[in-house]
């Protein structure tokens, strides 16, 4: 497993510097509002971040232990991930607001044991906040899907 995570590593490492690269190439920002490139340049750089981080664990790494690849904990990150895709298409299809609205909700019933009233407002307000945060303070704006 160690050989495995050094590998994974060097391939975010790459993919980061890659991406660093070539969002460097897009055009800067403008008037105080962010360019194309900002947001894609922060996110490599934690992922680069996070990738080192985990190279040098990997590194340090002493014993070998088995990758457990079906398990109960597993299952549950694989559901999480064709979930987040289905939302990805369905943001596309029926609209941010609705899409994320749902996934929250289902998100939180199913990682936490809330009552449905707290589930209902907190799925509201992040979904609100997001929607806001970049309608209105970054300036991007969500004209896709069907819906809101």
């Amino acid at each position: 497993m160690r050989k495995a995570k050094l590998i994974l590593a060097a391939v975010f490492i790459a993919l980061s510097l890659f991406i660093i690269t070539f969002s460097l190439q897009l055009p800067p920002s403008k008037n105080g509002v962010p360019g194309p490139g900002t947001w894609p340049i922060l996110i490599s750089i934690i992922m680069l971040f996070s990738a080192i981080t985990v190279g040098i664990k990997a590194f340090n790494e002493n014993g070998e232990t088995p990758l457990d690849i079906v398990g109960n904990d597993q299952v549950r990150v694989y559901i999480a991930m064709i979930s987040l895709v289905i939302y990805l298409a369905g943001m596309n299809f029926i609209g941010f607001v609705v899409s994320t609205f749902v996934m929250l909700y289902g998100f939180i019933t199913w990682f936490g044991s809330y009552k449905w009233y707290f589930r209902v407002i907190s799925a509201f307000v992040i979904t609100a906040v997001v929607y806001c945060v970049f309608q209105y303070v970054l300036k991007v704006p969500f004209r896709f899907g069907i819906l809101f």
